[in-house]
């Protein structure tokens, strides 16, 4: 995106979109004003391309509305589907139209909690000027008063105990699926723990490197080091191996503060919600896998290590009473069993660490 400009992308205009709007607007008369801009910055999002488009409306009373909307698209938004994202972008429209839907109304029918997991999804009508590449349209959440917070800075703990309780409810919610609709396809059972094993192998040779410049280790150190990167393709493939006798959920699958955003009252300062975004990579197991790349990418460093053990129980605190609420029929993981799990999972945590700085 450093070297791209705007202007390469003509065809994002007012024609795509005025199909939309005419169905979004029933008093719709025309569009005033049209403003496309990048949503992201530079290296914040890996993979694709993403806009934020400002519309201003004129209705047929003279009234004026405005819409704000996202749109992503891969950088490779000229060979259709013929990217190695496609698989990407199916899946988070799958998501977006289904599974995320599915898990907001158990919700709404066990209990009285009003939750949202995600933004707004729309497409485009006019099937003649249709992108021909891969898209996903959603609400602009920043226009709904949603931010991201630094991730340079990290999250401090009321934050990331807005985070871990509404995390709690969405991994809440994809157990009980299981139970009232049946198991998620088998796509959302391996692909991830696979691309992570590919990335990890790929770079050994330069963690090896890096780890004998940094410390000038004495040959039986090395060896040591050997040996446990030796066993990394074993421990990610036993991470990503489903085991039907422990608790299982449907992780979002790249949950760190990149990934969701806040919505904060002006005045007081209060987490009135938080929103989730970039469904691209879900996968079905362990919640160890949203847990500890949250926890090891996410707060701030004063508190990364001090309060760990604290945000795992006040985790399982929120999970345990989320299950309850939707009547979740089979036994709950305890403390103890979720904190062993983390333990036995703790090579997820290295690769976090790797991957995101």
């Amino acid at each position: 995106m450093s070297t791209t400009t705007l202007a390469e992308f003509d065809w994002i205009n007012e024609e795509l979109f005025e199909g939309l709007i005419k169905k979004r607007y029933s008093n719709f008369h025309s569009i005033e004003q049209f403003i496309i801009d990048w949503a992201v910055g530079w290296r914040e999002n890996f993979g694709s391309f993403v806009f934020r488009i400002e519309i201003e409306i004129q209705m047929k009373d003279k009234k004026k509305e405005k819409a704000s909307y996202i749109l992503k698209i891969p950088f490779e938004s000229d060979r259709g589907d013929e990217h190695e994202l496609h698989d990407h972008f199916v899946s988070e429209s799958d998501m977006y139209d289904r599974l995320v839907p599915e898990l907001e109304s158990i919700y709404a029918k066990n209990t009285s909690l009003f939750v949202k997991f995600k933004p707004q999804h729309f497409k485009f009508t006019d099937s003649e000027i249709m992108p021909k590449c891969d898209y996903l349209l959603m609400e602009d959440l920043v226009a709904k008063g949603y931010k991201n917070m630094d991730r340079t800075v990290g999250l401090d703990q009321r934050q990331m105990e807005a985070v871990l309780k509404k995390l709690a409810q969405w991994h809440a919610a994809s157990a009980v699926r299981v139970n009232q609709i049946g198991h998620y396809e088998e796509k959302y059972q391996s692909k991830v723990i696979d691309s992570i094993d590919f990335t990890i192998q790929s770079r050994l040779g330069n963690f090896l490197e890096c780890m004998q410049q940094a410390y000038e280790l004495e040959p039986e150190k090395q060896t040591l080091v050997k040996k446990y990167v030796s066993r990394l393709h074993d421990l990610f493939m036993d991470v990503g191996r489903i085991k039907p006798d422990e608790f299982n959920v449907l992780n979002h699958g790249d949950f760190w503060c990149n990934n969701f955003m806040f919505k904060v009252e002006v005045e007081s300062n209060e987490i009135l919600d938080v929103c989730f975004v970039d469904f691209q990579l879900p996968i079905y197991g362990t919640p160890a896998q949203d847990l500890l790349c949250l926890l090891m990418t996410s707060p701030q460093l004063g508190i990364k290590l001090s309060k760990f053990d604290y945000f795992v129980e006040f985790y399982h605190q929120e999970l345990t009473k989320h299950l309850v609420l939707l009547h979740y029929n089979l036994i709950a993981p305890t403390l103890q069993q979720l904190q062993e799990n983390l333990f036995r999972n703790s090579v997820l945590g290295s690769y976090e660490v790797e991957v995101y700085f």
